[in-house]
């Protein structure tokens, strides 16, 4: 039932195998040679002449303030100044990974709401006109509608994930302004435009943090499988910096390094994903370019110091991040079928916390 470490699957694993052929359709033996390069790397410790995937901040504000969300915090308020990514800046990210056969993905979210940026269809119509295989994104789905959906499936869009935090008025109270009805109805709109078009594409994944799926996860996952390709759930993780008693794994060592590069709004690149208060630059792209800084001097003496194990020890991002912490295993049952999932050892699983 598993995805990897942080998300869990409400859907079973013929639905998973479904939703992968789904997402690599129309590329299909390149999407299953990323997926070995994206495990395979990490474990050989083989650093890539470019980078897999690129994760690019369209725009790191969100209009909303969820309660367990990093943005919502003093110190996040204080380091990131809210900006949007020059589409300039953007179009020169994309030329150059069009130029790379072992390019194969972009995502275009991370911190902020990817759709405050006003260019962001005409960014997705770039990228696929350069070949790019994968274009996805990630939303809270309060400024799409079914207009703007229809224009994305129809240059290309490949993945959509929606976030969705439970069902009735605990959606409404961790979403606010958010209305339930409203983004379920959406939603459903989005699935009746892929019928008409007969399209497979934009897969639609909604995933919610547990602790709100929880509350009723039957209703969760009768909502939405009809309507999406797939329905996940991840454990509440440390985002607002809160916990003490943290057990780390043993000679951890981190496999984003060799799978993935990200990019913030204003072009600098941060040592990964999980640096969402951007405490360590390893390059800009306004400077430089993508292949300099993902084999340059700043990501590699990251990769040894995670090759001595020391990350948690010695890189400050790293000793916040979910990927080095210890989990447990849990079950629950969704419609009769148990559901086992990991959860962070030492960590509460209430909203806000």
């Amino acid at each position: 039932m598993k995805i990897n470490k942080n998300v869990t699957l409400l859907s079973s694993r013929f639905d998973n195998f479904k939703f992968n052929l789904k997402r690599g359709k129309g590329h299909l033996f390149s999407y299953l040679m990323d997926r070995i390069r994206w495990h395979l790397y990490p474990r050989m410790k083989i650093v890539s002449k470019f980078p897999t995937h690129i994760d690019l901040e369209l725009a790191n504000a969100c209009n909303l303030g969820c309660p367990m969300c990093y943005t919502v915090t003093d110190e996040f308020k204080s380091k990131v100044t809210k900006t949007l990514m020059d589409y300039d800046l953007f179009t020169k990210i994309i030329d150059e990974c069009s130029k790379q056969n072992s390019h194969y993905s972009i995502r275009l979210s991370w911190r902020g709401e990817p759709f405050l940026h006003p260019r962001i269809i005409d960014m997705v119509r770039y990228a696929k006109s350069k070949g790019i295989k994968e274009v996805s994104t990630l939303t809270h789905g309060g400024f799409l509608d079914p207009e703007k959906f229809e224009e994305l499936l129809e240059i290309g869009l490949d993945w959509l994930t929606i976030s969705f935090d439970g069902v009735d008025e605990t959606y409404e109270q961790i979403r606010f302004p958010l209305k339930y009805e409203e983004s379920v109805n959406k939603i459903k709109k989005y699935y009746e435009i892929k019928k008409k078009h007969n399209s497979v594409k934009p897969v639609i994944k909604v995933q919610g943090v547990w602790p709100a799926v929880a509350k009723n996860p039957e209703k969760y996952f009768s909502t939405f499988t009809p309507i999406t390709d797939q329905v996940a759930s991840s454990p509440l993780l440390d985002y607002l910096r809160k916990d003490t008693n943290i057990e780390y794994i043993e000679n951890f060592t981190c496999p984003v390094l060799y799978q993935r590069m990200t990019v913030d709004a204003s072009g600098d690149v941060k040592l990964c994903f999980n640096d969402e208060m951007g405490s360590v630059n390893v390059g800009n792209l306004n400077k430089e370019t993508v292949s300099q800084v993902w084999r340059g001097e700043k990501l590699q003496k990251a990769r040894e110091i995670h090759l001595k194990h020391l990350g948690v020890k010695e890189i400050a991002p790293c000793k916040h991040c979910f990927y080095p912490r210890k989990t447990q295993k849990n079950s629950t049952e969704v419609d009769g079928r148990s559901i086992i999932f990991d959860s962070v050892s030492n960590r509460s699983q209430t909203v806000g916390t």
